[in-house]
């Protein structure tokens, strides 16, 4: 026998000025932030939030002199609306930035952007003239599938929760320098002698390798101080102080391969430690695109060693 309410017609929806309202005052507890954040009068938030009381015929707030809290029935519909409004400005944002078959919205580091990514570009237009990217070099931890994201290329050890990710490659981290630095220098020891740089992005992970890793398997970090010299927000930073002859940078293999390539930079000691991070790929888990795929496939190329 089938259930009576299985052709039941779905329930009709209050209005959306006043299901906005409502969520936008629950998140605030106050009609009057609500109206700064919408860009209406107070007045006109507490006119749609009385609408919707009367349309679903129950009190969602309690108010009081300064704030107003939520009653029972609003604490029921403030997570709904809440997950409902999230998802309808994340789309809103995508399509202010530009979504379609064969758009790509990337977010990476600033690092990785400029020493890696960007150069290869070129190759990637020549394979793929459809696909279009817009990249976003930041920082911030972005999550795919928010915000406009479709991707993310982030440092660190993986293991990210919620989503799916591919390693692009494994990293070794060793000294790098300019050619004329790198004639004077013979020993390990002989860097208590030079400026050695720091980035400071990520100095507080547990995998990330410094000065002090990598002066003690050299056995020098008697010798040398692995905290002199200046430090840099980013690694891009650091490696072009060492491109000008202005010290010695810890280079990871990702970021400098190029320059050594082109004898920009060079490796003065032949010691490298293998680093527990790495760059990654990030999606969301259940974004499958076509565009997204071959972007992948092309990243994971690009980054084969040599």
């Amino acid at each position: 026998m089938s259930d009576p309410h299985d052709n039941a017609a779905p329930a009709s929806l209050p209005t959306l000025a006043g299901l906005e309202a409502f969520e936008v005052a629950a998140r605030h507890r106050s009609f009057s932030r609500a109206a700064t954040e919408l860009g209406v009068t107070q007045s006109a938030v507490s006119h749609r939030i009385k609408a919707l009381e009367t349309q679903l015929g129950c009190a969602l707030f309690e108010r009081r002199a300064r704030e107003v809290d939520l009653t029972d029935a609003g604490r029921v519909l403030a997570d709904p609306a809440t997950q409902a409004f999230a998802a309808l400005r994340a789309g809103v944002d995508r399509l202010r930035r530009g979504v379609g078959p064969h758009v790509v919205n990337l977010s990476c580091s600033p690092s990785f952007a400029i020493r890696w990514l960007v150069p290869r570009l070129p190759d990637l237009a020549a394979r793929h003239p459809e696909l279009r990217v817009r990249l976003d070099a930041d920082d911030r931890l972005s999550v795919p599938g928010e915000a406009g994201i479709d991707a993310c290329l982030r440092y660190g050890a993986g293991g990210y929760p919620g989503v799916a990710q591919t390693k692009l490659a494994d990293e070794r981290i060793f000294p790098v320098c300019s050619p004329t630095l790198g004639a004077r220098l013979r020993d390990p020891a002989d860097l208590a002698t030079q400026r050695l740089f720091h980035d400071t992005v990520l100095r507080a992970h547990p995998g990330r390798i410094g000065w002090t890793r990598w002066l003690d398997a050299a056995g020098v970090l008697d010798r040398v101080d692995p905290e002199a010299g200046p430090r840099f927000s980013h690694a891009h930073l650091a490696i072009e102080a060492a491109i000008a002859g202005e010290g010695v940078a810890l280079g990871r293999t990702t970021l400098v391969a190029a320059d050594l390539a082109a004898g920009r930079l060079v490796r003065p000691f032949a010691l490298e430690l293998p680093s527990a991070l790495a760059y990654w790929w990030l999606t969301a888990a259940a974004d499958e695109r076509p565009a997204l795929t071959r972007f992948r496939a092309w990243l994971l190329d690009a980054a084969r060693p040599d």
